[in-house]
């Protein structure tokens, strides 16, 4: 049975790149040389003018009060290491400028949090809290990393913390950008993290995640990644890309030793795997989403070295997704090579690009779409 399901898909692949794009230009906008009257630092201060505030503003997160609510005036703000802040997780070790160890809401609309050249640490430890909501703003490394531990300098961790947020903030330059670390029912919206060493957003061990209506953008390993043997997480309505041509061996949307989590309504293209499912995932929905330019658009497999990290998957659905043009022509639209119970049905393909055990492919063919160049 084939069926033409590509109009309307391709739209909203156009309209996903015209957000991304308005985003960079918002950015770049941001960014340009505009001082207040009154003053004041402004938020497109020169960078290499701003003083040095971690103190200040450390002694402003301290001195609210639990539940109470921080507005950081406008300006940029550089931030140095603070020895006392360090977290340990399995990745490894990561110092920090701040930390936040009660509920509190902080505001930074039209500030920039700016680490220096000197050490590799990140800019918010939030520790063993709850609560705590984090809104606006851009959190900067202070030039992008090429080596070092995945957790040497994260910008943002949720460290064993639950029901808290960070929503509208603008990540560059770290190990990772946020990082959710046996942390649950968090939610993280509308960020955007690039240019990192590994993951831009990476949920470990944690439960009952959002992740939604974010970008991430020409990073490493997983570039939206759920690790750990988290369950319940959701990644909805995100854009994930590498465009850099020297990066042609990276992941999309990682899904690893997962437990019934939801990859519904992304965007994911340049990659080698763009949606991953591997190393024992169980019962997972890869609903919905559109993938292409990558090697494999979905694969689920085993994992990527040793035989701890090989372990197959189960029960994987694979619905309604657009799945079309892979990279240098590969046939891998959508690969199943580990595992079973799972079920494909309703994705829209190129002929010759649905791989599945050869006792499967017959049954499953006849509830897939495929497509031509020509749309037939």
């Amino acid at each position: 049975m084939k069926k033409n399901k590509k109009i309307g898909s391709v739209l909203l692949m156009l309209l996903g790149v015209v957000g991304l794009g308005y985003f960079f230009l918002m950015i770049e906008k941001l960014t340009q040389g505009n001082e207040e009257e009154n003053g004041q630092e402004s938020y497109s201060a020169n960078l290499e003018e701003a003083v040095d505030k971690t103190v200040e503003l450390q002694t402003a997160i301290d001195e609210t009060p639990a539940g109470g609510t921080l507005e950081i005036p406008p300006g940029v703000y550089k931030l140095s290491k603070n020895p006392d802040n360090l977290a340990v997780t399995e990745y490894g070790e990561s110092y920090f400028a701040l930390k936040i160890s009660k509920p509190i809401t902080i505001l930074m609309e039209e500030v920039i949090l700016q680490t220096t050249a000197e050490e590799e640490y990140g800019v918010f430890l939030i520790n063993e809290t709850e609560d705590v909501h984090l809104k606006g703003g851009v959190v900067m490394g202070e030039r992008e990393p090429t080596e070092g531990e995945l957790t040497s300098h994260v910008g943002v961790l949720f460290f064993y913390t639950n029901d808290s947020s960070i929503e509208g903030t603008y990540l560059k330059n770290f190990s990772q950008g946020v990082h959710l670390n046996h942390s649950d029912n968090n939610v993280v919206r509308k960020v955007t993290s690039e240019f990192n060493h590994g993951s831009g957003i990476i949920s470990f061990d944690s439960n009952r995640n959002l992740i939604d209506s974010c970008v991430v953008r020409n990073s490493g390993d997983g570039h939206l990644s759920l690790y750990g043997g988290g369950e319940e997480n959701h990644v909805v309505n995100c854009m994930v890309t590498e465009d850099r041509p020297e990066f042609t061996d990276q992941q999309g949307i990682t899904v690893e030793s997962e437990k019934g989590s939801l990859i519904e309504n992304n965007t994911v293209s340049g990659f080698y795997y763009g949606i991953d499912v591997k190393n024992g995932s169980e019962g997972n929905i890869i609903k919905s989403n559109i993938a292409y330019d990558n090697e494999y658009n979905i694969a689920v497999r085993g994992g990527d070295g040793g035989a701890n990290l090989q372990l197959p998957s189960y029960n994987t659905q694979i619905l309604n997704n657009m799945v079309v043009d892979p990279r240098d022509k590969s046939s891998y639209g959508i690969y199943v090579g580990a595992g079973d119970g799972h079920v494909v049905t309703g994705n829209t393909l190129n002929p010759g690009n649905l791989i599945l055990p050869e006792e499967d492919l017959e049954l499953y063919e006849s509830q897939n779409y495929f497509v031509t160049e020509d749309g037939s």
